[in-house]
């Protein structure tokens, strides 16, 4: 892999003492959406302004936002429990618009939804974790499940999950991959796109036996097929070849709380990339890195996304 080039997002929105996720390309705007965790909040970064804007929404836990297809100022997001449906014009600071279209885990009432994006068909997949003590940092284990969402009732796919994380589909929709953190693995399933079923789940690659730091969090894919995860607690962005098992490549960061990654820009080859800063009590932000909670882009990096981020096409 070529020499990577990494640097702040100029105009960004810093989240110092939050937690950064879920960047999702809009590539007809060319603009990037990404979420505060703890504020709860949406961000809309426009890179050629170097502009960015923030909503904050009257819910517990923001981990996803995804526009909704052929709406303008529509949008999905995953608030605790909940997928709700915001309005809002991408300038004010509170959304005009609120409605709810979905709860799940309602036996875990301390559960929250966590990493989610939608397939090729528009439909949302977003996991669930379980309570997460931001006093020791400790996640109740094995409470979590996957699920879909597309029509009037969610999905649930499989259950038993520590912290849901990773999604991203092959270049040709067969295959999903995907990440429990806590499971030190990339996993694969055979997938149907037209049904959105799984199936045939194995390991791709095993972040602890090959010795990678951090745990792996959010993850993308390039025209090639190969993996870019984002390692939380590790070096940067490590880029796996799913098929082989093998990583190929690396992105350093100084700032070492990585949690997502997406490719954006007009080629589609900038990598924008998410962290988090002093986002639990006993936190000092200097501890996890210069630049911890910033937005980062990183160019040169020998190799494009597939596409922008899809847009939620599912009842609403």
């Amino acid at each position: 892999m070529s020499q990577a080039k990494v640097s702040i997002a100029l105009g960004s929105i810093p989240c110092e003492t939050g937690l950064a996720e879920g960047p999702h390309w809009d590539a007809d705007r060319e603009e990037l959406f990404y979420v505060d965790v703890v504020h709860h909040s949406v961000f809309r970064y426009l890179p050629k302004e170097e502009e960015c804007y923030k909503v904050e929404i009257d819910a517990e836990d923001i981990s996803v936002v995804v526009p909704v297809a052929r709406e303008r100022n529509k949008y999905i997001v995953a608030a605790g429990r909940t997928v709700q449906l915001i309005d809002w014009d991408g300038l004010s600071t509170t959304p005009s618009e609120a409605k709810l279209l979905h709860t799940v885990d309602d036996e875990l009432p301390t559960n929250r939804l966590n990493d989610g994006k939608c397939d090729a068909h528009g439909r949302l997949w977003a996991g669930s974790m379980g309570e997460f003590d931001v006093k020791t940092g400790k996640v109740r284990l094995k409470k979590g499940s996957l699920y879909s969402f597309e029509g009037v009732l969610p999905e649930v796919h499989f259950g038993q999950i520590d912290i849901a994380n990773g999604l991203t589909w092959s270049p040709d929709n067969s295959v999903m991959y995907y990440i429990d953190s806590n499971s030190g693995r990339l996993d694969a399933y055979d997938f149907n796109l037209e049904s959105g079923t799984l199936s045939n789940r194995r390991t791709a690659y095993n972040f602890r036996s090959a010795g990678t730091l951090g745990l792996a969090d959010g993850m993308t894919i390039d025209t090639n097929g190969n993996v870019w995860v984002a390692m939380f607690g590790g070096q940067g962005v490590v880029q796996i070849d799913p098929r082989v098992g093998k990583q190929i490549g690396l992105v350093e960061m100084y700032a070492n709380r990585v949690t997502s990654v997406t490719f954006g820009g007009t080629n589609l080859d900038t990598l924008y990339i998410t962290t988090a800063g002093a986002f639990m009590p006993n936190d000092k932000l200097e501890d996890f890195g210069l630049g911890a909670g910033q937005l980062y882009q990183a160019v040169n990096v020998g190799a494009r996304g597939l596409s922008g981020g899809v847009s939620y096409a599912g009842i609403i």
